[in-house]
Order: C-alpha cells, then structure tokens, then sequence
C-alpha cells in the first residue's frame, strides 16, 4: 500500500539493507544504544529512491515524520528485533537495488550529510509530527 512500499514488511531485510550500507559506507550503523537517528535517514531514501526507480520499497517500512527526521515508524519497538534479525534469511538484493544504495552512498558519505539532506527535503518539512510519510512522495524527493 502507499506506507509500505508495496512490499509487506522485512526485517530481515532491513537488516540486509543496513549491513549493505555498512559495507559500503565503511562504519557501523547498527550501534549498540542506537536509535536508528542515521540509518533511519538511508533506509528512507533507499526504500523511496526504489518505490520512485521499482515501484516497490526496498523493505516495506513504513516512515514517520518526527522531530529528527523520517524515522522507521514505531522504530522504538523494531530496534531489538531488527539487530536479531537473521539478514541471510531475507531475500537478495537485486543489482538494480544495489545501485540505488551505491547511489545514496556517493550522494551521503557522512551519516551529518544524509541527517541534514533528509531535514531539507519538503515532504518531511511538510508532514505532521507522527504522521506517516506516503510512498507516493517518493516523486517529490530533491536531495537525491
């Protein structure tokens, strides 16, 4: 649907996501005591920049808009399960799905670059503290 990305949600795969990014980032996103504030931003524009390019999410995450930024919504209760979460379990990244996250990387080296990109773009400005941010947004993006 619009807030999943026409995916149903993988956490395995949320989790694939962010150890790709990792990778390719060369640092650690899944830190111990982390509430996602960085990785949240890359998730959202990985998971928008593929419904845009694919037409389905990445990870069928849905998005809130709160007060640092698009963030996983209720990411609070998805922390824990999302770190114990088995990434060889999910299904394989495609190439074209690792060229947008190729894509995000050369665009927001720096975890401040992707925090501060996501806090510029209108479709987050726009939107309601808590309110959910719909895929069909994915169009208006303009730091990526």
């Amino acid at each position: 649907d619009n807030y999943s990305g026409n995916r149903e949600i993988s956490l395995e795969r949320i989790k694939l996501i962010a150890r790709q990014f990792e990778k390719l980032l060369g640092k650690t996103l899944l830190k111990k005591g982390d509430k996602f504030l960085h990785l949240a931003k890359y998730l959202w524009y990985a998971d928008f920049l593929c419904f845009r390019q694919l037409g389905r999410s990445l990870t069928g995450a849905s998005y809130a808009a709160i007060m640092y930024g698009p963030q996983l919504n209720n990411y609070r209760d998805l922390i824990d399960p999302i770190k114990e979460a088995e990434s060889n379990d999910a299904e394989p990244l495609s190439d074209e799905e690792i060229r947008i996250l190729k894509k995000i990387v050369e665009k927001f080296p720096e975890e401040q670059m992707v925090y501060e990109a996501a806090h510029r773009e209108k479709i987050w400005k726009e939107a309601q503290i808590g309110a959910l941010i719909p895929y069909s947004c994915a169009n208006e993006l303009t730091e990526i």
